[in-house]
């Protein structure tokens, strides 16, 4: 298991790199009040999150905890039960929480069967359906949920405005394809927007590294996914001649077996169907030769 970068871009702040950040390598993080310590995500299996938790109490002592959940996807939520079970609270968009309480989703059609640990999802999730700030001790933090679906159908960000940091979760990718399987590509767009408007000096994505300019990183994957809207308006477009210009276009991004599902996404947005996500999920396969490889 490779070990994280641990990142402290302001007094409070806490991030945790694990680069280069492929798959199920996300990336967390925590503020740290006087009164309490809140975490963002957890990890993919039982032994990470514990090597997350103990990094959390190396700094925060016995402070009380509580987690919030970028997303539903199980490299940042496969952990909330480990949070809950050491007697934390674990918040996340009701979306959210209906998609971690029918998992954990360990996807073995993707990645073939590994080794997770005690992944049981928690009993029970704070629901966020709207903006809301939470006090620390001398510290503020606001959980805003996605105005849209984007990555998925229940994003939220963490923001922590007096020290201008704003953890973004998968609605941004920092030198890792993006992954649209379980969300909008249009509404990604708009959420690209959104963020920007939170004026954040640091901009912590879910994978990779922070962005020496956010607002860089912003433009480029809003023209990706422009890029992918506009090259699939043909009714039977050839997403193999598309999927090798996108790995041309963007040769310095990892996972780029991803291109193939999102193109497939793409067409199914232009023309108002329904995605089908298993269709586009077997083609993300067959560029990758296979079963994805992951390390855990």
């Amino acid at each position: 298991m490779s070990t994280p970068d641990i990142i402290r871009p302001a007094e409070r702040t806490t991030v945790r790199l694990r680069l280069p950040g492929g798959w199920f390598h996300n990336n967390t993080g925590w503020i740290r009040g006087d009164d309490r310590v809140l975490l963002v995500d957890t990890c993919a299996t039982e032994t990470r999150t514990r090597h997350l938790l103990d990094g959390v109490r190396a700094e925060a002592g016995d402070l009380p905890l509580e987690a919030v959940l970028t997303h539903a996807h199980g490299d940042h939520a496969n952990g909330a039960g480990q949070v809950e079970r050491a007697g934390g609270t674990v918040h996340a968009t009701p979306r959210t929480a209906e998609d971690v309480h029918n998992g954990p989703h360990t996807h073995p059609e993707l990645l073939g069967e590994l080794d997770w640990g005690n992944i049981a999802p928690p009993a029970r999730i704070e629901p966020v359906p709207a903006a809301r700030t939470l006090e620390l001790g001398n510290a503020q933090v606001s959980l805003h949920p996605a105005p849209v679906r984007a990555h998925t159908a229940g994003d939220l960000v963490v923001h922590h405005e007096r020290e201008s940091v704003l953890f973004a979760g998968d609605l941004l990718f920092s030198g890792i394809t993006p992954l649209a399987l379980h969300g909008s590509i249009g509404g990604w767009i708009e959420a690209l927007d959104w963020l920007s408007e939170f004026g954040a000096e640091t901009l912590v994505p879910g994978h990779g590294p922070i962005p020496p300019v956010g607002e860089k990183l912003l433009a480029e994957q809003r023209a990706y996914l422009r890029w992918l809207l506009e090259h699939t308006t043909e009714d039977e477009p050839d997403h193999a001649a598309l999927e090798l210009c996108a790995r041309e276009r963007w040769p310095q991004w990892h996972d780029p077996e991803r291109h193939a599902a999102n193109l497939r996404l793409a067409h199914a947005e232009n023309h108002g169907h329904e995605p089908d996500v298993t269709t586009a999920a077997r083609a993300m396969l067959r560029s990758a030769g296979g079963h994805i490889a992951v390390s855990l």
